[in-house]
């Protein structure tokens, strides 16, 4: 078993009611995360820290994402001793679905709820899960773009977390996790969609630039889903808006209970 020191940025409380763990986005660690709150209603926060970046830089980057699932789910086995969520956004909500099918191959306890959001379904051809960058639309990613282009969309994302531009002399690591996120996202794909034994939360965000509200649809094929959508674009949920935190307290708490029926639309 590995250590779960590495995994999470926070020991988790043994006193917690139910844990919420969230994957990150392409090119981020768990520290995208610190803007959210430490809990949401009974759900402890738990961003969850990829090989690569921040306090692992050192450790090579996953490519691929059964690699992923395989080490993750053994790393936070301890940890899924309560009711849980996985969240993903964009890049996470492909690793949070493939987290969440290893667990239960495993026999292990699964999710309470499983959320995706901005993330086209992974049964998809890349070429119809992406859209190509377009000159001057930010939160778009793909293998084609230069270094130069990676850094302009960093410094964005590190702007939107509240920082700076980030640092010439950890540049080269960043662009070295980020493309190898990127790549790892368009070289993944599943033969068929493969359903959750868990609830499903899907959220559409109205200005993304990449993944439509129709779009999240796409997830209907994996499982009793729900629809949600939210106002704001790609990397609005940095922020842990409101409508956001709402949604996944809301959507737990139905979860817990059983009450979970299939839905459409704004929360």
């Amino acid at each position: 078993m590995q250590s779960t020191g590495r995994w999470l940025l926070r020991p988790p409380s043994p006193e917690a009611r139910a844990r919420l763990f969230c994957l990150p986005y392409s090119g981020t660690g768990a520290s995208s995360y610190r803007r959210w709150p430490t809990r949401i209603g009974p759900l402890e926060v738990c961003p969850v820290q990829l090989p690569g970046r921040e306090n692992r830089i050192r450790h090579t980057p996953f490519r691929t994402v059964p690699e992923f699932a395989a080490e993750t789910a053994e790393a936070l086995t301890p940890h899924l001793d309560r009711p849980y969520v996985l969240f993903g956004h964009c890049m996470g909500a492909l690793l949070a679905h493939a987290l969440a099918t290893r667990i239960e191959d495993l026999g292990l306890p699964r999710a309470t709820l499983l959320v995706v959001s901005s993330a086209a379904a992974p049964h998809l051809h890349a070429q119809r899960r992406y859209r190509a960058p377009e000159p001057g639309v930010s939160g778009i990613y793909h293998p084609s773009m230069t270094d130069e282009e990676f850094a302009d969309e960093l410094n964005h994302v590190s702007q939107a977390l509240g920082g700076g531009e980030i640092l010439p002399e950890l540049l080269p690591l960043a662009l070295r996790v980020l493309r190898a996120d990127v790549e790892l996202c368009y070289g993944y794909r599943i033969p068929a969609p493969r359903p959750v034994h868990s609830p499903l939360t899907a959220i559409g965000w109205t200005a993304d630039p990449e993944v439509s509200p129709e779009t999240m649809h796409q997830w209907n094929a994996y499982g009793n889903t729900r629809h949600r959508v939210l106002e704001g674009g790609k990397l609005s949920y940095l922020a842990a808006p409101t409508a956001l935190t709402r949604v996944l307290e809301d959507e737990f708490a139905d979860a817990l209970s059983g009450a979970t029926t299939t839905t459409g639309g704004a929360p």
